[in-house]
């Protein structure tokens, strides 16, 4: 789960802030690798799960208890919401296409902010597991408690500060836009007309 969510995900958020402001193949490069990164966190959070899952059974402990549990339940079924959102979004698989297009920009805010959400639940789940007395390691857990504190700082913080992109014409996200980007105002949301 800590490769999961500290390692893959993490890079895999940064790399959705970066593509903001990027577009034609620079943004599609962005979002490919931004899809594979989250493929390995994907593939990482459900076999953390699955290990985290057998152990409570071998151990014949109860399941979700802890407010750590808890957390981390929530966390996990946001972190299969998400990369599915993330599939819809994706324009070359065609689902997107399937929604009106009023709809389109919704999906993929939905999907950003699902992403983000679960990923600072992630961060909180992982200090609530970081104060349980079988992990408790003195300053050690301190320091880790300290540069996951950071790492969510600093993610927040690049978000907040990288602009945003420009509106694209719809299906751009998987094709080279052979034509000069024009200049839109920031945040609107992308249509057909554009």
């Amino acid at each position: 789960m800590a490769l999961a969510f500290l390692g893959f995900m993490a890079e895999g958020v940064v790399t959705s802030i970066l593509f903001r402001s990027k577009d034609g193949q620079d943004r599609v490069h962005a979002i490919q690798r931004h899809l594979l990164i989250q493929a390995f966190a994907f593939l990482c959070l459900l076999g953390g799960f699955y290990a985290i899952y057998q152990n409570k059974v071998v151990h014949g402990k109860e399941h979700f208890k802890s407010v750590h549990g808890k957390f981390g339940l929530a966390t996990f079924i946001l972190g299969i919401v998400a990369p599915l959102g993330g599939l819809i979004s994706f324009r070359r698989l065609g689902l997107l296409q399937k929604f009106p297009d009023k709809m389109q920009p919704r999906i993929k805010w939905a999907h950003r902010n699902i992403g983000i959400l679960t990923w600072l639940l992630a961060l909180v789940t992982i200090q609530l597991a970081l104060t349980h007395h079988a992990v408790w390691k003195g300053w050690v857990t301190r320091v880790w408690q300290l540069a996951v504190v950071l790492l969510g700082a600093l993610v927040v913080g690049l978000a907040w500060l990288q602009p945003r992109a420009r509106p694209m014409p719809a299906g751009a996200d998987f094709e080279l836009v052979m034509e000069p980007t024009q200049k839109h105002t920031p945040d609107l949301p992308r249509t057909q007309a554009d």
